[in-house]
């Protein structure tokens, strides 16, 4: 039986046109449905998974509000499930999905390739690397949770709370090169806002600002940034990188 692929992702093209939060738009959507085919090719998956693994990267977060307080992962899996019956996929295929939506959010007890490919690409590359520095800081302005809060409080907290959330022992062991460069460009902004530098709240800013405001996509906001030191030079271009797929060889080498 053939999937409906292109039928499901222009569904997704539709329903995230509607999102409140620019940092879970289609462009976040398109690149964890690309990352979570590329972990199932890597860990042997074949192309029915990889087909599977880029319909639950489409849909992981169908249901997403800018809420730290709602569990997503389990409203998407629920919605995911009735598209996917309304698209009529078998059920084993639709079991298979919705497990890895459902699981994306915190590590599980991992079963196959698809199931975990939708948590690691979600956490290993849109909740990583330098890109993420930019996609948190947007977040912070979005999201309920830091409502009326001021700008610095929220972002060393937000920071603060998300690194507790995401430890270097939840992924794979073949993974812990990877994770460990992902990890420092988390890492080094982390705590080059908490001592104020500079360099970091000059992207601190203008990213919160279209957090605010939504004047454009992440993605436009990233490729838009001028840099005024060497280090958010070093930022911008890590980040551009990766949203231009030119990250993904060096990423094989560490695996």
């Amino acid at each position: 039986m053939s999937l409906p692929v292109e039928r499901i992702k222009e569904f997704m093209k539709k329903e995230a046109a509607n999102t409140g939060t620019i940092t879970h738009d289609f462009g976040h959507i398109r690149r964890v449905a690309d990352g979570a085919v590329w972990f199932v090719k890597i860990l042997g998956g074949d192309e029915h998974e990889q087909q599977l693994a880029y319909i639950a990267g489409l849909l992981h977060d169908i249901v997403r509000p800018a809420d730290e307080n709602i569990c997503h992962a389990k409203a998407s899996a629920e919605r995911s499930r009735k598209v996917l019956t309304d698209f009529r996929l078998r059920k084993e295929d639709i079991d298979h999905i919705v497990e890895a939506i459902y699981n994306h959010r915190l590590p599980a007890k991992w079963k196959s390739p698809l199931h975990q490919s939708i948590y690691l690409a979600d956490k290993i590359f849109e909740q990583m690397g330098a890109y993420l520095v930019f996609r948190r800081l947007v977040y912070v302005a979005e999201s309920a949770t830091y409502k009326g809060m001021p700008m610095e409080k929220a972002i060393n907290e937000h920071f603060a709370r998300r690194m507790e959330r995401i430890k270097k022992g939840d992924f794979p062991a073949r993974f812990s090169k990877l994770v460990g460069y992902q990890w420092k460009w988390m890492v080094d902004a982390q705590e080059a806002l908490k001592k104020g530098e500079e360099w970091t709240w000059d992207i601190a800013r203008v990213s919160y600002e279209n957090g605010r405001t939504h004047g454009m996509s992440l993605e436009e906001l990233i490729f838009a940034f001028e840099p005024s030191h060497p280090e958010s030079a070093k930022v911008k271009k890590e980040a551009v990188d990766y949203l231009e797929g030119k990250k993904f060889k060096e990423f094989e080498g560490l695996v």
